[in-house]
C-alpha cells in the first residue's frame, strides 16, 4: 500500500505563525505555553510537528511525550516519555541547578534514580525540576511537545500548570495538544490558564472545502484534482486532514483511485468501503496484512492504543521474529508507528485506527482476547507496577470479569492514596466501584473495602458532596457484614469531621451514633477523638463556648496518655478547635495552639494535618500583618496533596488580601478560581464568599452597579447565610457607597450588615465590624458601646479593623476634649493600615477629617491634600472631590486637579511612572529634602518617601542616592 501523506501544511498559516512566533520569542528568552485544541484528526499533531521542525532548524532540542487512553491515566506518563529521551541519550546535564532535583527527575527517568530517598509525587517539585531540565538540555533552546492531553493524569496537568506560570523567562517553548470534542480535566485547565493569560490557546478548526481541495492536490501531486475525488472520495471527510490522507490511501490501495498517463482518475466501478471512512480504510489495510500479521495487530489493538510488543508473542503464539515482521508491515501500511525514545512500545497512528479494529470483533471474541491479554500482562508483570495494574483491570473488564477488575482498581487506588495522588486515587476507586456494580454477585467485604478507601480519599480532598452517598453506602455495608464496633465508630467520627461544615445535620447524626458506640466500647481513645470532633462540629455550628469545653476535655484525655498511639492525632484535633476559637479573642493563645498542633503533625508524620496547621498559622499572619507567606506555602503543600477544599479556602483568603491591597486584579482572578473550585466541591458558603470578593473589587473600583449585582449573586448562592449577608451588606455595599462618597448610604448598609452579623458568632473578623463602629461613631451614635461590642466579638484581631477602630476612638477622644490622645490614636490607625492599599488611609481620613477639623486634632489639612493626588491616581475621583470640598470649606489651598503637574517622558511612562511621581522626581533632582518636596507639593514627607521608594523600584536604581543622580540628569536635560 502506498501512503498518501500531504507534503505541505494546508490552511494553517495563522496557527503556524503563532507557533513560530512563540519559538522566536523563546529563542530570545521569553518562553511560553501554546495549546492546540480541536477534534480528533484535525491536524493538531501535524501543526506541533511543523513547529518542532521550525524549532529544530533554529537549534532547539525537541522533547515529545504522549498521554494515552486509559481507564485510569498513568501518573506523569507524558512527561516521563519526554524526559526519558534525554536520559537515554546519555547527555546528562551536570549543573548545580539540578542538584536538589535528581530525586524528582528520578521519578520520571529511572536512569536518573541515584539511590536516594524517593521524591514526593509533588507537581510543584516536579514542575520546577522539569522546568530547570528544559532550560539546560540545549544551549539553543528547548521545545517540549505534549500530545493528547485529554487523556493526561491530574499530576501531569498540575505540572503543566506550573510550567505555564513559570516558563516566561526561559528559552523554552511548550506546545500541547488536546481534543476539544470531549470534556476532560485538561480542557478545564486550559480555560483557567487562558483566563489568567499564561497560555495561548489556538483552536485548530476543520478545513474548509477549498483547503480540502488544496490538500488533496498536494497529496496526489496534481492540481487541480479530478472533481470526482472531492465529490466521491472526500465528500465525507468532515474537514479532517487525517481522514483526507486515510481515504486517499485506501482508495489508491483498492484501485478506486488510480494514476494514469493523464493523471489521477477515479474508477467508479470500484468502491472503497467508506463511511465511516476511517473504519473502512483500517479494515482494508488490516486485511491486506494477511491472517497471521493481522492477528498480531488485532491482539495489539486489544491491549490499547499504545502497547508493549513483548506481550504479543504469548498472546498470538507467534515467535518474536514473526511479531516484529507483523509490526513492520503494520508500520508500512500506516496502522502503527514506533514510540519515540522506546525500544519496546508502539502505538496506533490514531485512536480511530485502534477503535476500528476493536469494533470489528464479535463480543465473544473480544472477551476471550481481553482475558488472554490480562493474563499475559499479569504474567509479565506480577507486581503490576505503574500503569500495568490499570491495563490489567481494563482488560478484565473487557473480558467480562468485573470482580477481578474491581480488585485491581482497588489496588491501584490504594497505591495512589499512599502516594498522595488523591485525584488519581478517586478515579481508580470510583472505577473499582463501577466494576463491582457490574458484577452479578459482588462480595460485601470487597464493596466495603472499596467504599472505605474511596471515602478516605474524598475526606482528604474535602469533597463533601461526593462523600455523602459513599459514606451512607459504606455504613450500610459495615452493618451488613456485622463489622467491628470500633471500626464502625471510627467511620462515623471520620464522616462527622468531614461533613461538619457543609452538612452539619449529617455530621450531628454521625456523632450521635458514634457516641452510642463509644459508650459500649468504654475506650478513652474513642472518647478523646469524639470530643475533639464534636468540638469541631460545635465551632462550625457557631456554638463557641461548647466547642472550647469539648476541645479542652479532649486535649486533657490525650495529654494524660502520651504513650498511646491515638493521643497525638486526638491532641491535634483538639488544638485545632482551641486555636480557631481563640483566634477571634486572643491571637497569642491561638498562635500557641496552632504552633503546637503543627509540631505534633510534623513529628507524627501527619501531612494533611500539618498543612491544616500551617494554614491556620497563615491565617493569623494574614490578620496581623496582611501577610501571605505562610498561606502561600500552605497552598503549595495542599496542591501537592490534592487537598482541594483547603486549596479553595486558602484561595479565598488570598483573594481577600489582594483585593484590599494594590493588586485587586490578582485578587479578582484568585476569587474566580476559588468560586469555581468551591462550586465543584459543594462548599456553598465558600463559593458565596468568593463572589463577595469579586463584588468588593468592583466596589473599590467605584462600580457600584457591578458590586450590587455580584452581592446579590452571592446571596443567591448561599441564601440567608448570616456570614454572607454580613459581608454583602456590611462590607460590599458599605464600601460601594463609601467610594461614591455616599455616607448616608454607607451607614444604612452598615447597619443592615451588623444586624446579620449579630445572628451568630463570627468565625472571622470581617471588615464589616470596622465600618460599622466608625460610621456609628461619626453619625453621633453610641461609639463607645459599638467599640466594646466589636472588640468583644474579636474584630480587633484583624489589623485592618484595628485601624478602623483606632480612627473611631480618635474621634471619640477628640470629641471629649483630648486632642493629643486623638492624634496618637490616628497615627496608630495609619500605621495599622500602612500595609494595605494606599487608598484605605485616605478614604478613612476623609471620613474623620471633619471631626478632626472641628475638634482640633491630627493633621486634617495635610491628610486631605495627600489624599487628593493618590485618590485621583487610583481612580477614586468622588472621594478626591470630597477632599477638595472640605479644603475649600475651611479656606485652605486646593491642589490643582489632576494626577500631577509634570509631563512624563515616554521612556519613564513606559516604566509606569505617574505624573505625581514625576513631580517628586524633578524636585529630588534639585536636591530638595522630603520635607521641602512635601511643602512644595502640599503632601506629607511620608507620602514623598512612598513616591521615592516607588521611583527607585520603577527606574531600577540602587537607592535614593542613585535616584538623585538619575533625576539630576533629567533636570539638566
Amino acid at each position: 500500500m502506498v501512503p498518501m501523506p500531504c507534503p505541505v501544511l494546508v490552511g494553517r498559516d495563522d496557527e503556524l505563525r503563532a507557533l513560530t512566533d512563540a519559538v522566536d520569542a523563546a529563542a530570545a528568552g521569553h518562553g511560553s505555553l501554546t495549546i492546540l485544541v480541536g477534534d480528533p484528526g484535525v491536524g493538531k499533531s501535524r501543526l506541533a510537528s511543523e513547529a518542532a521542525s521550525y524549532a529544530a532548524d533554529r537549534g532547539f532540542r525537541i522533547l515529545t511525550g504522549h498521554a494515552v487512553e486509559s481507564a485510569t491515566p498513568v501518573p506523569l506518563r507524558p512527561l516521563a516519555e519526554a524526559v526519558v529521551a534525554v536520559a537515554r541519550s546519555g547527555e546528562i546535564p551536570d549543573a548545580p541547578e539540578l542538584a536538589e532535583y535528581w530525586p524528582a527527575l528520578g521519578l520520571l527517568a529511572p536512569e536518573w534514580n541515584r539511590g536516594g530517598d524517593s521524591a514526593e509525587l509533588s507537581p510543584l517539585i516536579l514542575g520546577e525540576a522539569v522546568l530547570r531540565l528544559l532550560g539546560l538540555v540545549s544551549d539553543g533552546g528547548t521545545m517540549l511537545v505534549l500530545e493528547e492531553l485529554q487523556w493526561a493524569d491530574p499530576e501531569t496537568l498540575a505540572v503543566l500548570e506550573y510550567l505555564a506560570d513559570n516558563v516566561a523567562d526561559r528559552r523554552v517553548a511548550c506546545v500541547a495538544t488536546v481534543r476539544q470534542s470531549e470534556p476532560s480535566p485538561a480542557l478545564e485547565l486550559i480555560g483557567a490558564l487562558h483566563a489568567r493569560r499564561v497560555a495561548e490557546v489556538i483552536e485548530v478548526r476543520r478545513l474548509a472545502e477549498p483547503d480540502i481541495a488544496t490538500m488533496a492536490a498536494a497529496c496526489l501531486d496534481q492540481d487541480p484534482v479530478p472533481g470526482a475525488v472531492l465529490t466521491r472520495l472526500l465528500a465525507n471527510c468532515d474537514g479532517l486532514p487525517f481522514a483526507v490522507e486515510e481515504i486517499l490511501t485506501a482508495a489508491v490501495s483498492s484501485g478506486e483511485l488510480a494514476r494514469t498517463e493523464t493523471g489521477w482518475q477515479v474508477n467508479k466501478e470500484i468502491t472503497t468501503g467508506l463511511p465511516p471512512s476511517i473504519v473502512s480504510s483500517v479494515r482494508r489495510r488490516l486485511d491486506m496484512l494477511g491472517p497471521d500479521h493481522a492477528e498480531v495487530l488485532i491482539s495489539a489493538a486489544v491491549l490499547g492504543r499504545e502497547f508493549d510488543w513483548r506481550l504479543l508473542p504469548g498472546l498470538t503464539g507467534a515467535t518474536e521474529q514473526q511479531v516484529l515482521a507483523a509490526l513492520r508491515r503494520g508500520r508500512d501500511v500506516q496502522l502503527i508507528e514506533p514510540q519515540p525514545a522506546s525500544q519496546q512500545r508502539f502505538r496506533f497512528r490514531h485512536s480511530l485506527t485502534r477503535q476500528a479494529i476493536v469494533s470489528d470483533l464479535l463480543p465473544p471474541d473480544l472477551s476471550a482476547r481481553a482475558g488472554a491479554a490480562a493474563a499475559a500482562v499479569e504474567h509479565a508483570h506480577p507486581d503490576l507496577p505503574g500503569g500495568w495494574c490499570d491495563l490489567a483491570a481494563k482488560l478484565h473488564q473487557l473480558a467480562g470479569q468485573p470482580l477481578r477488575a474491581a480488585r485491581l482498581q482497588l489496588r491501584a487506588g490504594r497505591r495512589a492514596l499512599r502516594q498522595g495522588a488523591l485525584t488519581s486515587a478517586i478515579t481508580s476507586l470510583s472505577r473499582a466501584r463501577q466494576a463491582l456494580d457490574d458484577a452479578q454477585a459482588a462480595p460485601r467485604p470487597l464493596a466495603v473495602d472499596i467504599d472505605n478507601a474511596l471515602a478516605r480519599a474524598l475526606e482528604l480532598i474535602g469533597d463533601a458532596e461526593r462523600l455523602r452517598p459513599v459514606a451512607a453506602r459504606l455504613i450500610d455495608g459495615l452493618e451488613a457484614i456485622d463489622a467491628d464496633l470500633r471500626w464502625m465508630a471510627n467511620v462515623r467520627i471520620r464522616m462527622a469531621r468531614a461533613l461538619s461544615e457543609s452538612y452539619p445535620e449529617d455530621a450531628a447524626e454521625h456523632l450521635a451514633v458514634a457516641r452510642k458506640l463509644a459508650d459500649l466500647l468504654r475506650d478513652p481513645a474513642m472518647d478523646s477523638r469524639l470530643d475533639a470532633v464534636a468540638a469541631l462540629c460545635a465551632i462550625d455550628a457557631g456554638d463557641l463556648d461548647q466547642s472550647i469545653d469539648l476541645a479542652r476535655r479532649a486535649l486533657a484525655l490525650a495529654d494524660a496518655a502520651p504513650q498511646e498511639a491515638w493521643a497525638p492525632e486526638a491532641a491535634y484535633e483538639a488544638l485545632e478547635v482551641i486555636g480557631r476559637r481563640e483566634r477571634v479573642r486572643n491571637i497569642a493563645a491561638a498562635r500557641a495552639a496552632f504552633e503546637r498542633a503543627y509540631q505534633i503533625a510534623t513529628a507524627e508524620g501527619l501531612p494533611i494535618q500539618r498543612i491544616s496547621a500551617l494554614h491556620e498559622l497563615g491565617t493569623i499572619e494574614m490578620m496581623e500583618d496582611i501577610g501571605t507567606r505562610s498561606l502561600t506555602e500552605a497552598r503549595e503543600l495542599a496542591v501537592e496533596a490534592g487537598a482541594l477544599s483547603t486549596v479553595a479556602t486558602i484561595d479565598l483568603q488570598l483573594a481577600f488580601v489582594w483585593s484590599v491591597s494594590s493588586d485587586p486584579d490578582r485578587g479578582l482572578a484568585v476569587a474566580r478560581r476559588c468560586e469555581e473550585s468551591a462550586a465543584r466541591l459543594g462548599m456553598r458558603r465558600l463559593q458565596a464568599m468568593a463572589v463577595c470578593v469579586t463584588a468588593t473589587v468592583h466596589a473599590i473600583a467605584g462600580d457600584r452597579r457591578k458590586a450590587e449585582t455580584e452581592a446579590a449573586r452571592a446571596e443567591q448562592v448561599a441564601p440567608d447565610d448570616p456570614e454572607v449577608l454580613f459581608t454583602t451588606w456590611g462590607q460590599v455595599r458599605t464600601e460601594a457607597a463609601l467610594f461614591q462618597d455616599d455616607l448616608d448610604g454607607a451607614r444604612q448598609a452598615s447597619m443592615t450588615g451588623i444586624g446579620h452579623g449579630r445572628r451568630q458568632p463570627q468565625v472571622a473578623p470581617r471588615r464589616s465590624w470596622g465600618y460599622w463602629v466608625l460610621l456609628e461613631t461619626l453619625s453621633g451614635g453610641d461609639g463607645r458601646a459599638a467599640l466594646a461590642e466589636a472588640r468583644s466579638a474579636g474584630a480587633d484581631v484583624s489589623r485592618w479593623n484595628r485601624g478602623c477602630l483606632s480612627y473611631a476612638e480618635a474621634v471619640l477622644e477628640g470629641r471629649d476634649g483630648r486632642p493629643d490622645r486623638a492624634t496618637t490614636l490616628a497615627d496608630q490607625a495609619a500605621d495599622y493600615l500602612a500595609v494595605c492599599g494606599p487608598w484605605w488611609n485616605h478614604l478613612l481620613r476623609r471620613l474623620v477629617a471633619p471631626a478632626a477639623i472641628a475638634d482640633g486634632w491630627g493633621q486634617p489639612v495635610v491628610w486631605l491634600r495627600d489624599a487628593i493626588g493618590e485618590l485621583e491616581e487610583s481612580g477614586h475621583a468622588r472621594v478626591a472631590s470630597a477632599c477638595r470640598g472640605l479644603l475649600r470649606k475651611i479656606g485652605e489651598r486646593v491642589p490643582r486637579q489632576g494626577r500631577g503637574e509634570s509631563t512624563v517622558p515616554g521612556a519613564l511612562r513606559r516604566l509606569g511612572v505617574t505624573s505625581r511621581e514625576m513631580d517628586v522626581l524633578l524636585l529630588v533632582g534639585r536636591g530638595l529634602s522630603n520635607a521641602e518636596i512635601g511643602a512644595r507639593l502640599y503632601i506629607s514627607p511620608k507620602t514623598v518617601e512612598t513616591h521615592i521608594a516607588s521611583l527607585v523600584a520603577k527606574t531600577g536604581q540602587s537607592g535614593r542616592r542613585a535616584l538623585v543622580a538619575h533625576a539630576a540628569g533629567l533636570t539638566r536635560s
